[in-house]
């Protein structure tokens, strides 16, 4: 478990925010959903507020921490796992695409 997957646990852990994961799911979309927000108010080719975005993607890595948290899943070893796969596509095609 990474550093910022074993805080966010024990934020959690700390202030009882166990929260069944149907529900931190739904957060993790509302959040995102909040970053396509801010992505499209600004409008193509406009700077954008770092602090915003800071914000908002701070909200996104939280709640993606907690479900991972929930699911028992090791961040850092998912990513490398991911990691691993997109360099197989890149090496097989070029592209970092599925291909479905």
């Amino acid at each position: 478990m990474t550093s910022l997957q074993l805080m966010v646990t024990e934020f959690n852990q700390k202030r009882i925010l166990t929260v069944d994961t149907n529900l931190r799911v739904l957060d993790l979309s509302s959040e995102v959903g909040e970053v396509c927000k801010l992505a499209f108010s600004a409008g193509v080719g406009n700077k954008f507020e770092i602090g915003e975005w800071e914000d908002e993607l701070g909200d996104v890595l939280y709640s993606l921490l907690s479900l991972m948290s929930n699911l028992d899943i090791d961040a850092e070893e998912a990513l490398s796992k991911v990691l691993e796969k997109y360099q197989g596509r890149i090496a097989d095609r070029n592209s970092m695409e599925s291909g479905k």
